[in-house]
């Protein structure tokens, strides 16, 4: 019997690509106060976004936030994203916070965007993101969910996969899966005969959690979104699925500057394939994101997090993996929440992307020696005190049709670092160099072709 969330038989988690809390919820609640707050002794106010919110620029020029975004591509040119690029987007150049945290993403965003860097303060509005809104209001968001390392992909979709990045900070120069080869929650969930599937909608390229991680490597539990439908429709959904967006052609992933229409309409598709499935009652759905991307956001990320193993306490560039990364969006949905709920931690130690992992390490039962040694898994919350209600709700939020075009992104744009690892991390699995592979590609769609000619050996 599971220790935890009894009413839940399936647990589906997503996770979107790159963007802030504040540029994605910030504007969520704009003053109204939230029907519910967790711990109900926490402060009653959403933490979100205010006008008077700024950066300055580099010669002095204060920037505000805004109350919408000006394109749904903003910011049109990808903000950076590595260990050194966060630090001083949180603590300025000199790694300290001095004159103030939080203060330099604009500083930051100007070395890489010369035409308009602040773009990078641009918050998208309720009525831009209608989908991924009116679900963070119906059920449950967190305004205090933080990323679990201040740097990029890998590292962080490492943490909710593996519990640890292995010590590293970055995705690496190039990244190759045989510096992440560690156990997952895929490999001890086929341990305890418990059963789940990653979920990729791509026909193209790979999914990225069964490139990343040796050890999944082979697995027949990855399938295409089709099937995920599918399972929703029949009922057989397995016990945890992980559900990853197109990171290339079709791009739906929310990456700067992929257009977030196409991700808030695949969000869509997942809401209504879960929400009209015969387990609908018995199933809760996590939308949330890796990283922030560079993006702004004006909460500083708390500092006491647990280093999660040896190679960690110091890892890569000396970092103890000892404070967070930036808040991300979290929104938890399922018939047992309270319409209009927003959830902190219930203790010192705040959510993160590990608490995903502790939700199923005790919603399973997985006993100690079966589950990853990761020492943030085991001091991190899990989500069993958002499941508020004793019977589940029987109303369905109206969720507005999402569009039903997009900008496509340009094959002649040069691959954005996500899309590189793809094809190094496919490199590697194929036995090819990754270096050498990766040299011969600068544009997206000689990422395509690489990809389908994959296929075609």
């Amino acid at each position: 019997m599971p220790t935890i969330l009894p009413n839940v038989k399936h647990i589906v988690v997503v996770m979107f690509e790159n963007r802030s809390f504040d540029t994605m919820l910030g504007w969520l609640y704009d003053g109204a106060a939230p029907n519910v707050v967790l711990p109900p002794d926490s402060p009653p106010k959403f933490d979100g976004v205010d006008p008077s919110m700024i950066n300055p620029t580099h010669a002095g020029v204060p920037v505000h936030v805004t109350q919408s975004a000006a394109s749904y591509t903003t910011p049109d040119v990808d903000p950076q994203e590595t260990f050194v690029n966060v630090t001083q987007q949180l603590l300025g150049p000199n790694g300290n916070g001095t004159p103030a945290p939080m203060q330099d993403f604009v500083r930051n965003y100007e070395t890489t965007a010369t035409t308009d860097p602040t773009q990078v303060m641009q918050c998208y509005s309720v009525a831009q993101l209608p989908v991924l809104a009116t679900l963070a209001r119906a059920y449950a968001v967190s305004d205090a969910w933080f990323a679990s390392v201040p740097s990029q992909t890998w590292p962080n979709r490492a943490f909710v996969h593996a519990g640890t990045s292995n010590g590293h900070v970055d995705n690496g120069s190039p990244p190759d899966p045989l510096d992440w080869d560690v156990p997952t929650i895929f490999n001890v969930l086929s341990a305890v005969g418990a059963s789940w599937a990653v979920y990729h909608d791509t026909v193209i390229a790979p999914p990225l959690t069964g490139v990343m991680f040796p050890k999944l490597w082979g697995n027949p539990n990855f399938k295409g979104f089709p099937a995920f439908v599918d399972a929703c429709a029949t009922g057989t959904l397995p016990q945890y699925s992980f559900i990853e967006p197109s990171f290339l052609a079709g791009a739906n992933d929310m990456h700067p500057p992929h257009d977030v229409r196409a991700a808030d309409a695949f969000l869509h598709q997942i809401w209504t394939a879960v929400s009209t499935s015969p387990r609908w009652k018995e199933t809760m759905l996590v939308v949330t994101f890796d990283e922030h991307g560079g993006c702004f956001d004006h909460v500083v990320p708390p500092g006491n997090a647990a280093p999660p193993d040896s190679a960690s306490a110091p890892g890569d560039q000396n970092f103890g993996f000892d404070r967070f990364g930036v808040r991300v969006p979290a929104v938890v949905v399922s018939p047992y929440i309270a319409s209009g709920t927003v959830f902190r931690s219930p203790t010192a130690t705040p959510y993160d992307h590990t608490s995903i992992l502790a939700t199923l390490r005790d919603w399973l039962g997985i006993p100690a020696d079966k589950m990853l040694k990761s020492q943030r898994i085991a001091q991190a919350p899990t989500l069993a005190p958002v499941l508020t209600l004793d019977a589940p709700r029987t109303d369905l939020p109206d969720v507005d049709a999402p569009a039903a075009t997009f900008v496509e992104p340009a094959t002649t744009l040069p691959l954005n670092d996500l899309q590189k690892s793809l094809v190094t991390g496919a490199a590697r699995q194929a036995g090819l160099d990754p270096a050498a592979t990766l040299k011969t590609m600068t544009t997206r769609q000689h990422a395509v072709d690489f990809f389908q000619q994959q296929q075609s050996n």
